[in-house]
């Protein structure tokens, strides 16, 4: 039985642009991170300021949110190199449509972070010593994740057919991913000391209520902020997937640098 086009195109990125070590390293620093922060810093963080509880059971919801940058990346940095080697010109001559090339980048992107999610959870869950996820708190994990990754990935791939330099693309990317981790509640809470400057900055920032909402969830107090985190992240996917869609249909084949 031959394989509808965006499923094979899903298998060829899998197959052909993703080599072992570059897979084992995207998902083993978030390994090592829950491990060697979560055991250092829960000796000297208190858990009044996260919450009541570890600090290691407050990273490990942070780094299950941040797979969804890891699968942006990942589909963002396929885009660009198929761009770079002309394989888009290729793709694009033979038996698929513009439509199918991007559906199966994010259905590359969406794969790539629940299988990170799964990676964390086999990881956290056990380290933390936490009661399994309900059902509910499950699915709000998954759909977290799966907004967030279509964000990041139509953020990317929308800026991969603007530039046309590797250098200013990788640049702004790593920029990019450093200022949404670092400002954001992947690795810390907002509190009242927190200055003002940085707490909006915080809330800008999608990571903060992709990780709020799955700290929620983890919990098992998902209410209205979990809500208003699941409205902003599905509106953000919404924007960044119509202006990925609107980038292809401009797009200009042709060298790049």
């Amino acid at each position: 039985m031959r394989l509808p086009p965006v499923i094979r195109l899903v298998v060829r990125n899998f197959t052909s642009n993703l080599d072992p070590i570059s897979i084992t390293i995207r998902f083993g620093q978030p390994v090592i991170t829950i491990v060697v922060l979560g055991t250092m810093f829960s000796s000297i963080i208190s858990s009044n300021v996260t919450g009541g509880t570890s600090y290691t059971a407050f990273l490990v919801p942070g780094m299950v949110a941040f797979q969804m940058i890891t699968g942006g990346v990942i589909s963002g940095n396929l885009f660009w190199l198929d761009r770079r080697w002309a394989m888009t010109e290729q793709i694009f001559s033979g038996p698929f449509l513009r439509s199918e090339y991007l559906g199966g980048l994010v259905l590359t992107t969406l794969l790539f972070s629940l299988v990170g999610v799964g990676v964390m959870m086999l990881v956290g869950l056990p380290f933390i010593g936490i009661a399994a996820l309900s059902p509910l708190g499950v699915g709000t994990v998954l759909l977290t994740v799966a907004l967030g990754s279509i964000f990041f990935a139509g953020l990317l791939i929308t800026l991969g057919t603007r530039l046309r330099s590797a250098n200013a693309y990788f640049s702004i990317q790593s920029f990019l991913q450093l200022f949404v981790i670092f400002l954001s509640t992947v690795y810390y809470p907002i509190t009242a000391r927190t200055p003002k400057v940085l707490a909006a900055i915080f809330y800008g920032n999608p990571l903060t209520y992709a990780a709020n909402t799955i700290r929620d969830a983890f919990a098992g107090t998902l209410g209205a902020s979990a809500l208003e985190g699941l409205g902003i992240l599905a509106g953000l996917a919404f924007v960044a997937f119509v202006a990925a869609v609107g980038a292809f249909r401009t797009l200009e084949l042709g060298p790049i640098q």
